[in-house]
Order: structure tokens, then sequence, then C-alpha cells
């Protein structure tokens, strides 16, 4: 049976602001417990109360009270506006961080996590001393927490928010007894149907446990139902992390932070090592890593690489690692005190059997690939691209240019030419300006090919011209794209230098403006 950890945050919109969390930015609320102080909303009935600080409860001030009754209550009331938004981008980045103690951690927004803990707990002495770990650091933010170990995400939520102990631990087989006392609102429910179950006297889940459920599913539908069911681990339920975990991963756990970029590349080096010989046993290469910091102060620093080919060369995947390393330079805060790399896009890798070579002799020298990477992961890797064809007969849209880290199969060029041309000869020029040019012609006829055209202030007399081959508007695309037909025509002048020329637009066509534009070069 699976074991999850459920975190409960009472106070997180008040606390992350005013506590000693990293990632707290702008909107910063007293830090002192002892000034009442809420966060206040517009609602449809006016200003509401959204949170409030152990001092405001002590007053009776709640979740969900008008504010305007809370400040005829205590007028030294301290109210702030509440940041919905603010909080639930906070909590994601603590989900993140809350990946050093198990890579499936998912948000119960608004204010509470669950971590996925199966065969995690002993990396950390156990699930009671991971927790105690978990609920200390929490403490050392500032953040008000109370969690419970248990083997269903639904009896997590609802200890964790309406248990009576601060670390709640369930075993195996007692998860109906611990919830039976508990009210039926640690089930999830809308208030409304809370409320209702209340009005029939059901105010405990051990009331609900052992209940025929047609009744209760025809007057309040079939979730309560489910949920029970969820909470007592008879019915599944999908987890759903942040992000899908990675399969391929090598971690360590720092004695004491570390803090120069110094200590982190050669931590780098040490995790290189670990992951490729993991990859190479089972036979599996990388196209993406992902270096992870978790800082002693709940904030993690990511560093990603690409490669464009397959990769499992713990040296090569170090130095692009170093090489961004600067991105966090004076990041490190208090200390990193945890670090992973994870491989992402792997995918199937033969053995490769090297040269015979002596040692100091490079037996890779003709491939260019660890340069491509080290150049697309400095400058990033839109800025380092090649061609790939594409369906089109317009020149100029034939190609696109994609990322060198782009995993694209290989086309064959020659083909994509014979297609456009309909398997004719290849008569179009390799060198294609990236924006055609627009030329002056003089034409005998309408029709025909130009007698002679100026380019760049440079008068051609044509002795020889082939064409047209008309290319006709891609009607369907949007955008700033022409509408007119193409006649593109081969023609050579008297100095034997051959250029392709075409007309835009018709001369019997009332609506078209031809113009002739040059839009590439013969070798």
């Amino acid at each position: 049976m699976k074991r999850y950890l459920s975190v409960w945050l009472p106070r997180w919109p008040i606390e992350r602001r005013s506590g000693r969390l990293a990632f707290t930015q702008g909107n910063a609320l007293p830090a002192d417990a002892t000034t009442p102080l809420v966060l206040s909303d517009m609602a449809e009935s006016g200003a509401r109360i959204t949170a409030a600080n152990g001092a405001a409860e002590a007053l009776g001030l709640f979740a969900g009270m008008a504010t305007t009754d809370a400040r005829a209550m205590h007028p030294p009331l301290v109210v702030e506006a509440a940041d919905a938004a603010g909080d639930r981008q906070a909590l994601r980045r603590l989900a993140f961080w809350c990946q050093r103690y198990s890579p499936l951690v998912r948000m119960e927004a608004p204010d509470g996590l669950c971590l996925d803990i199966d065969g995690c707990a002993h990396l950390f002495g156990g699930e009671e001393r991971l927790a105690e770990d978990l609920a200390g650091r929490l403490a050392g933010f500032g953040l008000t927490a109370r969690l419970a170990v248990v083997p269903t995400i639904g009896a997590g939520w609802a200890l964790a928010r309406f248990g009576s102990e601060e670390i709640t631990h369930v075993a195996r087989g007692e998860t109906g007894a611990r919830l039976a006392p508990l009210p039926v609102a640690g089930l999830r429910l809308a208030e409304e149907t809370v409320a209702g179950l209340k009005r029939l006297g059901l105010e405990r889940i051990g009331l609900l446990i052992g209940k025929p459920r047609a009744p209760l599913v025809t007057r309040f539908g079939p979730l309560p139902v489910l949920r029970l069911d969820q909470a007592l681990g008879s019915e599944d339920e999908s987890f759903g992390p942040l992000c899908a975990p990675p399969f391929y991963q090598a971690a360590c756990r720092f004695a004491e932070p570390i803090v120069t970029l110094d200590a982190v590349e050669t931590t780098i080096g040490r995790l290189s090592g670990e992951l490729t010989r993991v990859l190479d046993h089972a036979g599996k290469a990388a196209r993406r890593v992902e270096l992870a910091l978790y800082r002693v102060d709940g904030w993690r620093e990511t560093l990603a690489i690409r490669t464009s080919s397959l990769s499992r060369d713990a040296d090569h995947l170090a130095r692009l690692l170093g090489e961004r390393l600067d991105r966090i330079r004076d990041h490190a805060g208090f200390g990193f005190e945890t670090a992973t790399l994870a491989a992402f896009d792997v995918e199937d890798a033969d053995a490769v059997q090297h040269g015979l070579a002596m040692p100091g002799e490079d037996t890779q020298a003709g491939d260019i690939a660890p340069l491509i990477d080290r150049l697309a992961n400095r400058f990033g890797p839109r800025n380092v691209v090649r061609f790939a064809p594409r369906a089109s007969y317009v020149p100029e849209r034939g190609f696109e240019r994609v990322s060198m880290l782009d995993a694209r199969p290989d086309r064959d060029w020659l083909a994509h030419m014979r297609a456009r041309q309909n398997d004719a000869a290849f008569a179009r020029p390799v060198l294609l300006f990236d924006t055609p040019e627009p030329v002056d012609v003089v034409v005998e006829m309408p029709d025909k090919p130009p007698a002679r055209f100026q380019w760049r202030r440079v008068s051609h007399r044509i002795t020889r011209a082939e064409g047209p081959e008309r290319i006709a508007p891609e009607w369907w695309l949007r955008g700033n794209v022409s509408r007119q037909t193409r006649d593109y025509y081969r023609v050579e002048d008297e100095t034997g230098r051959r250029f392709w020329l075409y007309r835009d637009g018709l001369y019997e066509r009332t609506n078209d403006q031809p113009r002739w534009f040059i839009h590439g070069m013969f070798s």
C-alpha cells in the first residue's frame, strides 16, 4: 500500500509573507505575532477576511467574517490586502523545494501539499524522521504546519486539517478508526453537502462508514460516497504530481551546506559520473539533463542543458553544466544542502565501439556534436539552428530554421527538391536571398522573359532565358503573405552569370500589380 505525507499550512497566506522564506517577494507583512493581523478581499457581499494570524484569532476573528465587523470589534486591527495569486505561486515554489524529499509532490491549494513518500522514507531514517525533519524546516521558515503520514491521500487531507496531533502517523489497517471521530468536512466536500449531512445528524465520518449507500447517493450524489471510499483506501485516487518524476536520477546530500561554485562544480562531476553509469548499464542515453540545487532556506535553483544527439558522456555533460554556473553565482544564500541530477528525453542507445587509439589520442576528432551542444547551451537553443525541409512550393517557405537541439528525423533534401519540382531536373539555385530584392526590367512582351534588368545599380543584358515556372499563392495561409501568382525564369547575362528572377503578379489580371524580383543566383 502507498504511503503519503500530507502537509497543511493553516496560516499560509500570512506567514509566507511575514516569515523567513527565501522566495517571499513584495507585499511583506509585519512579522510581530502579537499584533492582530488579517487579510481581506472583496466578495459579493463586501470585504471579507480571508486569513487571520494567531493574535487575531484569539480575538474571535475568523476567515469569512466581514472586515467591517472585525474593525468594529477591534479598531486597531491591521488589515492587509489578500494576494491569492501570489499565495499559489509561492506554494508552488515550496512544493518544488519539497522534491528534496520525494520526486512526487502535488499542491493541494490553497494551503496544502501532499508527498508520495513510498520508497523514499528510508533515505531519511524512516517515515517519522522524514516528517519530523520536514516539520522542523517549515517551522524554521516561520510556517505553522500540521502533517500526517497515511496510506491514502484523502485520509492525509482529513487528519492534517482536523486531527489532534501536529504530526499524525497512521499505520496500515488503522485508517478507518483514525478517521471515524473526524467531522465530515474532512472528506473534501462542498459546504452545502456538509451542511446537509449535519442536518441529518451525520456530523462525523464514522457515522457514514457502513451505512447504506443508496440513500446517500440519492440525496447528495455520488461524491460523498466516493470521497469516503478514497479516504478508506477502497477506491483508487490519482495523485497528479507537479511534474513527471525522472526515471534516471543521481542525488547527494551534504553534511554541511555548500556555498561556492567550485563545490557545486565538484558535485556536478560526481553526479554526472553516477548518472551516466546508470544510463550506460540500462543501455540508454539522454537528450536533456537537469541539475537541481536545494537551499536551506526553501529555495531551489535549477540548471538544464540539452544535447543535439543522445549522450551519456559524463565529462561532456559536466562541462556543459559547468559553463552555466555563472547563472547561479551569488544565489547560494545560506548554502545548498541537496543536489540532484536527472535525465529526461531518454532513449535506447547502442554501445559505440571506439577505435584502438593510443592514450591521449582523440577518437572523436570529427564529431562536432560536443561543439554544437556548447554553443547552443551558451547562446540559447534558438540561436544555433539548422535548416529542415518544409512542405511548400513557395521557395522561401520550402525550409524552416530549427534548433540544433531539436530531435528531428533526417530528411532527404534532394527528394524534397524533386517533389517540389514534380520530379523535374534540379533547376533551382542553391543560393537564395533571405528576402527577394526588387529589380528594374525591360520586357518586350507580356508573359515573356525580360530582355534586360538592373540590379544594385548594375545593368545586365539577358542572352538566354528559361521558363516560366509558375507558382500559385498559398491562399490558405494567414498574415502578410503575397496573394499573387509568381512566374520564375532562369536567365543568363552576356558575361555568363545566371540568375533566378520572378514576376510577382500577372499582367492580364486587373487586380494584380506585377513587380519583378531577383530571388537567387546559380553557382
